[in-house]
């Protein structure tokens, strides 16, 4: 019954998220030229290199311990020690963008830099808070903040946009809805943690040897992760323009933002049951077990995930963005391919992990942005397309996935549930090739019909691909916080 519950849960809020998410991309593709979205894909490479180089390292800490640290008591005294850290990282942010933004007057240029502060202040204590209190078991409470988050930030950027029709504005409004959701969270947990022991102040978030040995290794192989997926943007503003930069964004992000359903998911629901399973025993067979566990239930999810995307690229932009850019669809559909490269990345990457052994991350991520950016220097020099900007980022992110795969095996010896991911493999192959007999996307209702119909055979494929997965039975049976 609780675990019916906790997918409900968890399932319905990342639902409604994921619309929310979906109408902010319509919202922001009809109040912000290709230019000043453009401007945006920038202000928001530069939050994901504070986020990714500068916080995760020090997140992914976080989450490895966060279990053992709440039923010590000393998860909040912990977390005091963060502040400071995490105030120091949003400065850096605001210089970079001081520094970087360019077409712009002295005063734009400080909000700029502001909202560019408050963004990594507030987006980083969301993304600490929110899934913290997901991982601890209080799932409702999570998908509440969520949701809250998402919502307000739609509701000031439409409002501040509207004001002030520059990125800046839209930037900061989903700047002020990730405050809320964070101050939120942290309300909740605290009211929680009252309940368990106090621990003594003098506990520290983090030693010396930590830091050497784990974060600084992670920070320099996510910090290759930001050149691969985000970097890359400025070469382009560069060689193409904002305008090109904006239109080909959109069509990446428009994919991403889907994939990130599915990960979210991943992550909110069956990533504390994979920790949990896994804390105590870092040196084990268990860890073997889980993380094959964990392998052999999302990889055919992702597989006819990648599917659906590619099959209704035209349909998506149909709906879901201004008329503008509505030729982005070779974009979606390319962008499928990377975000299924970078998820099953991600995926893999939890075996550095829980081995700690965090540098090993690095070759893969520096073989996905040495392509990438190579393919796209060259495509600039030579003029060509932007099409060839996309093949230039599918080829780093399959470079950086064998790379990866080939990586973690050898510190995870982990077991393929080969006919599974098999079918999951064939079937997203039959949906790309069904691509070509797919009526044109003239209308509404063509749009949202041949969409439905495909996500409902996808739904139905992946349900039938967990329902007798006992790779997915084996996670469920874990209980998240000892009673």
């Amino acid at each position: 019954m609780a675990l019916k519950r906790d997918l409900l849960l968890v399932g319905g809020g990342r639902l409604a998220t994921a619309l929310l998410s979906l109408i902010t991309i319509r919202a922001v593709t009809t109040f912000l030229t290709p230019a000043q979205y453009g401007v945006l894909a920038l202000l928001l490479a530069v939050q994901m290199f504070c986020g990714l180089f500068l916080v995760n390292p020090i997140g992914q800490h976080i989450n490895l311990h966060t279990h053992a640290w709440w039923d010590e008591g000393s998860l909040m005294a912990r977390l005091k020690q963060y502040r400071l850290y995490v105030f120091a990282v949003s400065l850096v942010g605001g210089a970079v963008v001081f520094c970087m933004v360019k077409q712009q007057t002295n005063e734009q240029l400080l909000w700029t830099s502001v909202a560019m502060f408050v963004a990594v202040v507030a987006g980083t204590w969301n993304a600490t808070l929110i899934p913290m209190l997901n991982m601890l078991g209080f799932r409702a409470a999570s998908v509440l903040w969520s949701i809250i988050t998402v919502t307000t930030g739609l509701v000031c950027a439409i409002s501040f946009v509207m004001w002030w029709p520059y990125a800046t504005a839209w930037f900061a409004g989903q700047a002020v809805g990730m405050g809320i959701g964070a101050l939120g969270a942290k309300y909740v947990l605290r009211q929680h943690a009252q309940r368990i022991n106090a621990a003594e102040d003098s506990v520290s978030l983090i030693d010396r040897r930590t830091v050497l040995s784990y974060c600084l290794p992670l920070a320099f192989a996510t910090g290759l992760m930001w050149l691969q997926l985000s970097g890359y943007r400025f070469l382009i503003e560069g060689y193409w323009g904002l305008a090109q930069l904006g239109f080909m964004a959109v069509g990446l992000q428009l994919a991403g933002q889907i994939s990130a359903l599915a990960e979210s998911l991943a992550m909110q629901f069956l990533y504390p049951l994979f920790y949990r399973r896994v804390s105590a025993h870092e040196e084990h067979d268990e860890v073997v077990s889980a993380f094959s566990d964990l392998l052999n239930t999302l990889v055919p999810v992702y597989f006819v995930l990648t599917g659906l995307i590619v099959l209704i690229a035209p349909y998506l932009l149909k709906l879901l963005v201004a008329a503008q850019f509505q030729n982005a669809i070779a974009f979606v559909m390319l962008g499928a391919g990377i975000e299924l490269c970078r998820v099953l990345g991600n995926l893999l990457s939890n075996a550095a992990h829980v081995r700690r052994k965090t540098k090993s991350l690095a070759l893969p991520y520096a073989a996905g942005a040495v392509t990438s950016l190579i393919l796209i220097f060259i495509a600039g020099v030579w003029q060509r397309e932007m099409i060839w900007v996309g093949a230039a980022l599918i080829s780093g992110a399959v470079a950086m996935l064998l790379v990866m795969l080939i990586s973690m095996y050898r510190q995870v010896k982990f077991r393929l549930d080969v006919v599974r991911c098999f079918i999951g493999g064939a079937i997203m192959l039959a949906m790309m090739l069904l691509v070509a007999w797919m009526p044109v996307a003239d209308g509404w209702q063509v749009a949202i019909g041949y969409s439905l119909g495909a996500a409902t055979f996808a739904a139905v494929t992946v349900a039938a691909l967990l329902l007798k997965n006992p790779a997915t039975h084996r996670l469920l049976n874990v209980q998240l916080r000892k009673n």
